[in-house]
């Protein structure tokens, strides 16, 4: 589990040691934009708690406010007005700087694009984010981080010599990297076909009974059912939260544990 550093004047205080309190607290929070003379309520009053450990996933259709919701939850974007906690500190008043911190020490993000840089191995990828929080002996950990995703023995290609699942993987391989508390997945498997999807589904089930506290973010139901706990999002706001069905729960992860070793073979 990896913690913030000692605070100075720019930086957040350190987390204090409270395992049972929700990693993730939001009480009434609204984000608008304004386009012209219009205001979009792009998050209308939203109230969620995410505990440490747990599996979640947000759903819901185009323009229903889930990708807003991770940018909030990433420390990404700060809510126009409301309440949020992470990890035991109130972040919505900090600073751009104080977000940038946290973002980088506590939380790994993995998009849909992969958002890899083109001209750099995977290996440089995936020490990306160790160079932002300035260390010094990157190479281990990034082959480390790279044989965690099964893609050790391709740490020196380029992404373009890649398929579309390696991509990915090296992307899990990167927001991993700096051991966070916190891994947010929008739409992990959405440029993937089904069997690749599958693959990144395991690693992601992997990462989750290491501890990881893991959110994705999806329009698929059959990757939002994998999940302990389905956020269900409409017009900015949460119209169902609850634990997933036990049974369709287990069905949904042997199919894509099935499509996973076949992609395997």
């Amino acid at each position: 589990m990896s913690r913030l550093s000692s605070p100075d004047a720019a930086e957040p205080p350190g987390l204090p040691d409270q395992a049972s309190s929700p990693l993730v607290m939001l009480r009434d929070v609204h984000k608008t934009y304004h386009m012209g003379q219009s205001v979009v309520h792009a998050l209308a009053g939203i109230d969620l708690q995410i505990a440490r450990g747990e599996l979640l996933s947000i759903t819901g259709p185009s323009g229903s406010g889930k990708t807003t919701l991770m940018g909030i939850i990433g420390c990404l974007d700060k809510p126009t007005s409301g309440y949020y906690e992470f990890a035991s500190q109130a972040v919505h008043t900090m600073s751009d700087r104080q977000l940038a911190i946290i973002r980088n020490r506590s939380i790994g993000f993995v998009f849909q694009t992969f958002n890899l840089l083109g001209r750099t191995t995977a290996e440089e990828n995936v020490s990306v984010p160790m160079f932002y929080a300035r260390k010094t002996r990157v190479h281990g950990q990034a082959l480390k981080a790279l044989e965690q995703v099964g893609l050790a023995d391709r740490a020196h290609h380029r992404p373009g010599e890649l398929s579309g699942g390696e991509r990915q993987r090296v992307a899990l391989a990167r927001a991993i990297v700096n051991e966070p508390i916190l891994l947010l997945a929008d739409e992990p498997t959405g440029n993937l076909d089904t069997k690749t999807g599958a693959q990144i589904m395991t690693i992601v089930h992997k990462l989750h009974q290491q501890g990881a506290t893991v959110v994705l973010v999806t329009h698929e139901h059959d990757i939002a059912v994998q999940a302990q706990r389905m956020v269900q999002m409409s017009d900015g706001k949460i119209i169902n939260d609850g634990p997933v069905d036990p049974d369709q729960h287990a069905k949904a992860v042997a199919r894509s544990q099935a499509l996973a070793r076949q992609a395997d073979n």
